[in-house]
This record gives C-alpha cells, sequence and structure tokens, in this order.
C-alpha cells in the first residue's frame, strides 16, 4: 500500500510540474533555395543517308534519321542547325528537321519536359554528273535554351 501510494504521488508530482513549465522564447525562419533551369540531351548518334531510288542516279533522294532524348526541369528552346553533305570539294544540298520537318520548338511552358524527339536529314541528288562519287558528311548541332 506504501508503494501504490508512493507511485501515485510521484506520478501527481511529475504531472504538477510539466504542467508548470512555460516556454520563454521561440523564433521561426523560412528556409528556402533557388533550382537552376538545367537541360540535358542524351542518345543522339551519327546516322547515315541512304535512298531506295538507284545509288548515285540523278535525282535520288536520300533520307536518314536518329532519335534523341530532352530532359528538362523547366521550359526551354530546342534549335538545330546544319550544312550540306560535302566530300571536301562537292557537296550536297541537305535539309534538316526536328520532330516533323521544324527547325525549332519550345517546351510547355511553366512545366518541365522528357521526352523523345526526332532528328532527320534529306539529300537530293543533282545530275549525275553534279555530284562526285563517294563519301559525303556534315554535321548539325541541336542547341537547348532558356526562353
Amino acid at each position: 500500500m506504501k508503494l501504490t501510494k508512493l507511485a501515485l504521488a510521484a506520478a501527481i508530482f511529475t504531472f504538477g510540474f510539466s504542467a508548470q513549465a512555460a516556454e520563454l522564447d521561440s523564433d521561426s525562419a523560412t528556409v528556402s533555395m533557388n533550382v537552376g533551369l538545367y537541360a540535358s540531351l542524351t542518345g543522339l548518334d551519327d546516322f547515315s543517308l541512304s535512298t531506295t531510288d538507284a545509288d548515285g542516279s540523278a535525282g535520288a533522294t536520300y533520307t536518314g534519321s536518329d532519335d534523341f532524348n530532352l530532359e528538362s526541369n523547366g521550359q526551354v528552346h530546342v534549335s538545330m542547325t546544319g550544312g550540306n553533305l560535302s566530300n571536301g570539294t562537292d557537296s550536297v544540298a541537305t535539309s534538316y528537321g526536328l520532330d516533323n520537318s521544324i527547325t525549332e520548338f519550345d517546351t510547355a511552358a511553366d512545366s518541365v519536359h522528357n521526352a523523345s524527339h526526332n532528328v532527320s536529314a534529306s539529300a537530293v541528288l543533282g545530275a549525275i554528273s553534279a555530284q562526285k562519287a563517294g563519301a559525303y558528311s556534315g554535321s548539325i548541332t541541336i542547341t537547348v535554351s532558356s526562353i
């Protein structure tokens, strides 16, 4: 019985002491950070143009494409430039396109982006004697910039 009274007294003392604790001061702060705009192009590889026409014939159309991924954490502008294919001395007029023949686009406003896109190229030969037989090449540049 003495033990029960002692435990009851200890519980009342602890409760009474806790109830009397007063908060003397407090403060608060806002924690913030700023995430910069970032984008990444991955998976763009070299690709070759081929034809279903007779290889090297006048007016033969050569086409090819490659897929790449664009990932960004905000709205960005994408543009592409490319030159004619050449073998050093001769060149073949070449046209390029991103996703349905456009050469630039903006991703959706106020949104992240993570999607596959396509780059394509097309070259049409002139007369048989308008360009030498051989290997032709050129380069493209896809640029992602802030808006």
